[in-house]
């Protein structure tokens, strides 16, 4: 049986790795990683001209909002001319193609409460520098998809997810970090932000199966949310990590970990994906516990 010729960029990134596990587990999928940064130009034609791809995962991007606030000029140039150079060279190669585009639920911004769960027909509001610049590429996605025959594009737009191996920096490991080295200190007290806001979390191999049914069944222009459909505090999040490390911690305001721009209330209405036959199989909890134990 031949295989199909899929193209991932950002493979050696957190989600990468798990997408790269699930396509081997089919094992009719030959894969080739972004060898360069998405930024160049030259490189990115020229592996695309020579792999010719069947399948797109189009992963890369720079992920973490506080770093977009401080320097969304390269925020842009990633998020934004990345996905337009990936999108232009597969435009010229000619071939039939598709692609899933790997967005952010952090598109849609703030909110009215009214408007929850968050489904895909909402006006987006972005409110940084990262979700603008998810925006920016989605809008090209959608043109090259319209007038390009050959090339059809599929955006996703995941939710919070969470595994092991996730970078320190975002939520729940800096929580298990904290956690542990105040065990290791027999300090009292873990630093927090604002724990009133909700989210919707899933676990990592939840999202990576959602792609790979976006690939096969959705259709081309159109928008999926890949999330749990349940909405969860940060502060319950915190709280399960600490009954989780068996022992009794208290959790101390950081003014410095307060976004400005800070939406209170997120979840997403999944409909639109569970009806291409995808459905989560991994609870909240068990997958926090696996993150606490591996760190």
């Amino acid at each position: 049986m031949q295989k199909i010729r899929t193209l991932i960029t950002g493979g050696t990134g957190f989600v990468g790795k798990y997408l790269i596990s699930l396509l081997n587990a089919h094992n009719r999928f030959e894969i080739s990683l972004l060898e360069s940064d998405i930024r160049d130009k030259e490189a990115v034609a020229s592996q695309i001209a020579r792999f010719a791809p069947d399948y797109v995962f189009h992963l890369a991007a720079q992920p973490f909002v506080p770093k977009a606030i401080d320097d969304p000029w390269e925020t842009q140039e990633i998020n934004v001319k990345g996905t337009l150079t990936l999108l232009e060279n597969l435009h010229r190669n000619k071939k039939p193609c598709k692609m899933v585009y790997v967005s952010s639920a952090d598109v849609y911004g703030r909110q009215e409460i009214g408007n929850l769960p968050l489904h895909e027909s909402l006006l987006p509001n972005p409110l940084n520098p990262y979700s603008g610049s998810k925006l920016a590429a989605e809008t090209y996605c959608r043109q090259y998809a319209a007038y390009d025959s050959n090339l059809k594009v599929v955006i996703a737009r995941p939710f919070n997810h969470i595994g092991v191996g996730q970078r320190s920096e975002f939520v729940i490991p800096n929580f298990c970090q904290q956690i542990k080295d105040a065990l290791a200190k027999g300090e009292p007290f873990i630093k927090v932000g604002d724990l009133n806001p909700t989210r919707d979390f899933s676990h990592v191999k939840d999202i990576v199966e959602g792609y790979l049914i976006l690939l096969e069944n959705g259709v081309s222009g159109e928008v999926y949310n890949l999330c749990s459909g349940k909405e969860v505090s940060i502060r319950y999040i915190v709280e399960t990590l600490i009954e989780i490390s068996g022992k009794s911690l208290t959790c101390q305001i950081d003014p410095s970990r307060i976004r400005s721009a800070e939406t209170s209330r997120v979840f997403g209405d999944n409909r639109k994906l569970l009806a291409l036959g995808w459905k989560p199989t991994h609870s909240l909890e068990h997958t926090l516990r696996e993150i606490f134990e591996s760190m």
